[in-house]
């Protein structure tokens, strides 16, 4: 599912279940919109939910068609009683992320674009060198690589760096070896970074935790659950911790601080709410204003990236023009007595 079917999705089933409409009558109207692999898929939840599964059951059956994070809120908010709520929380979840991701990649798409060319232009002056002044030894690009020979050297070399980046990206985002327990604390020390990724994370579990505990579910779940919905390894890997301080009788905000993972911030502002006997209300307006933040930080990530990426050309060009100045001095060198 991407993010704008998903989008549109939530927003519907919120508008109709927020109207009174049944669950079963509002998946049925579902069959009739999307692309068919969607309508296939909402095809099979009604029929487990008519089975007598839950609705995050069925959303969870789906072969991964339906996001992680959507069917672990839709589970606690199922436990809670405010489903509505959650499908609405998580339409404009899901339109702020695919507005900030729009604004990210047109951000950075053409000083890639241009980073690119480089890389091309370089393996070009190889292939062409190699072809067009076979004797001569002058080396153009100065990397001592000349010719087809040359050039299918480079394009291994830079292929090979490609996809080892891409191997990591990919390794860290699936959280392999468990590298988020180390990379995330090293993460939230990055100022503007390290904002987006916390506050994100942050929203999501200020909100289930608003919806279970204006349900009444006992505080114990509703700690574990609201952990969970971070989608994130280094903060549920707090959550024992946290539910067992709340099995022996501690607060909220005291369960957090005694995760180990949470962020100063945070428990001071679940202390407040406590103090204050709002904790429902003040959960929900900060699970608003860590979503708000969030978008501005991912803003000016975007801009810091596509300064790195034009740095890095600026690094490329420089680095090659240095080499084809000494290659070529070297050259006029060599004819002097």
């Amino acid at each position: 599912m991407n993010l704008k079917t998903a989008e549109n999705f939530c927003r519907r089933m919120g508008i109709a279940l927020r109207a009174g409409v049944d669950l079963l009558k509002a998946l049925e109207a579902e069959t009739r919109v999307g692309d068919g692999r969607h309508r296939r898929a909402i095809g099979q939840v009604i029929e487990l939910v008519r089975g007598g599964h839950t609705l995050s059951q069925a959303l969870a059956a789906q072969a991964g068609y339906f996001p992680r994070l959507l069917v672990q809120l839709v589970d606690a908010a199922e436990m809670g009683g405010r489903l509505e709520a959650v499908f609405l929380y998580m339409a404009d979840y899901y339109h702020q992320l695919r507005e900030t991701r729009s604004q990210f990649f047109s951000q950075v798409r053409w000083p890639l674009i241009q980073l690119v060319l480089a890389v091309g232009i370089i393996g070009l002056v190889i292939l062409l060198q190699g072809i067009l002044s076979p004797t001569s030894t002058y080396d153009a690009s100065g990397l001592g690589l000349r010719g087809v020979e040359g050039f299918l050297s480079y394009c291994m070399v830079v292929g090979t760096v490609a996809g080892l980046v891409a191997l990591v990206i990919y390794g860290i985002w699936k959280n392999w070896l468990g590298c988020h327990r180390v990379l995330v604390p090293l993460v939230q020390r990055i100022p503007v970074l390290g904002t987006a990724f916390v506050t994100l994370a942050l929203s999501r579990l200020s909100m289930t935790l608003s919806i279970l505990l204006n349900a009444g579910v006992d505080a114990r779940t509703a700690i574990g659950e609201s952990f969970l919905a971070t989608g994130n390894h280094y903060f549920i890997r707090g959550a024992g911790r946290a539910m067992e301080a709340v099995r022996e009788g501690k607060s909220f905000a005291e369960a957090f601080a005694a995760s180990g993972v949470m962020p100063e911030e945070f428990i001071e502002a679940v202390q407040v709410s406590e103090l204050s006997g709002t904790e429902t209300e003040s959960l929900d307006h900060l699970a608003k204003e860590y979503q708000r933040r969030a978008a501005a930080a991912m803003s000016t990530i975007a801009t810091v990236a596509s300064l790195a990426i034009w740095l890095s050309i600026l690094m490329l060009i420089a680095f090659m023009i240095l080499r084809m100045a000494l290659n070529y001095v070297n050259m006029l060198n060599s004819f002097l007595p």
